[in-house]
């Protein structure tokens, strides 16, 4: 059984480190420590879609059609969602602080001379003060060759003019180049049949992946089938079912997600079968995000503790499937329909 594990955690960390293979020296908190609250909203976006609709993917396959039965079934799950080649750049308006070289070059381009009264006047007066600017660059899933822009919008300083000036800011870059999936992978037991319900668990062991921090992911639900209630059978397996789930990504990301929906199955045949299935569902995702902001100030170098909540994008989703039975050997692979599409496939044991 030990080997087992170890064999379970080996696959996850080869699917995680697949999504990330284009992780640069540079971690992720030393990149956002370089964003305003504004910027980095923007710019982690996809990924909190990303997390969200992962997380609520890939539960069942197959919907309770007993009473009373023995069912165990042990699943690795890998789910990946499709990123948008349109959200790996963003543009905005928002808040920034200016680091003193930032500041040097805004002054230096509208012809202020470095050390003398009134450019020493003029940046401190910079420096007090968050700025309305233009945001614009590459997202997290982003190409590694462009870098975020910002754009001081010009102003009246002290009586004096400081004109519009473009800052790229080289250490914020698309840090996952323009990856196409954004993968996640756990391990799941399922458990039932009592009276028509069965039950599932969902994990993945803490794995440390290189410049993102510790990975993991711990979800519970079930799902109860009404028909078995019945006089007269449906033609097909149908169950309500609700999951809750709750990922974690180093000290920057935690995210929470739920998702209830109507399920369906039919199986065909017995000890090798087939069984396609689909459902509907609604769920919501929402993520807290925190790092250390890192600006300059007229007295000096400041961190601030940066913390907000983004919900994913997916509301409402619509999964076909198939899985195939080969004796104790199940595959199944599917495709879920939102606003972020997602696939998903899982190889399991059980009986």
């Amino acid at each position: 059984m030990k080997n087992r594990f170890a064999v379970l955690k080996l696959v996850m960390i080869l699917v995680l480190a697949g999504g990330i293979a284009s992780v640069k020296a540079q971690s992720l908190d030393e990149t956002l420590s370089n964003l305003s609250s504004d910027a980095a909203k923007k710019y982690v976006a996809p990924v909190v879609d990303a997390f969200g609709s992962n997380l609520n993917s890939g539960w069942v396959t197959k919907v309770p059609n007993q009473l009373l039965g023995f069912n165990l079934n042990i699943r690795v799950i890998g789910v990946g969602t499709l990123l948008d080649e349109a959200d790996q750049n963003f543009s905005s308006t928002g808040k920034f602080n200016y680091t003193s070289d930032q500041v040097d070059a805004i002054l230096q381009n509208s012809g202020y001379n470095p050390g003398s009264q009134q450019y020493n006047a003029l940046k401190q007066e910079i420096l007090s003060q968050e700025w309305d600017v233009n945001l614009s660059g590459p997202t997290i899933t982003g190409s590694e060759n462009e870098y975020l822009n910002v754009e001081f919008p010009g102003a009246t300083i002290q009586g004096q003019q400081v004109g519009k000036y473009k800052t790229e800011i080289q250490d914020v870059k698309g840090f996952l180049n323009k990856l196409s999936i954004f993968p996640s992978a756990a391990v799941q037991l399922n458990v039932g049949t009592v009276f028509g319900t069965n039950a599932a668990i969902r994990w993945t062991p803490s794995i440390d992946i290189q410049d993102l921090g510790k990975f993991s992911w711990f979800g519970i639900g079930f799902i109860h089938n009404p028909g078995i209630w019945m006089n007269n059978p449906l033609p097909v397996d149908v169950a309500v079912g609700y999951f809750y789930q709750k990922l974690e990504v180093g000290d920057i990301f935690e995210s929470k997600a739920t998702q209830f929906g109507v399920y369906v199955s039919k199986t065909f045949g017995a000890v090798i079968s087939i069984t396609p299935y689909a459902s509907l569902t609604t769920e919501s995702s929402e993520t807290t995000i925190q790092y250390d902001y890192k600006f300059d100030t007229e007295v000096g170098p400041q961190t601030a503790k940066i913390n907000f909540d983004l919900e994913g994008a997916n509301t409402s989703a619509l999964t076909v499937g198939l899985a195939f039975k080969l004796a104790v050997l199940n595959l199944n692979v599917d495709y879920k329909m939102a606003k972020v599409n997602t696939i998903g496939a899982g190889i399991s044991f059980g009986f």
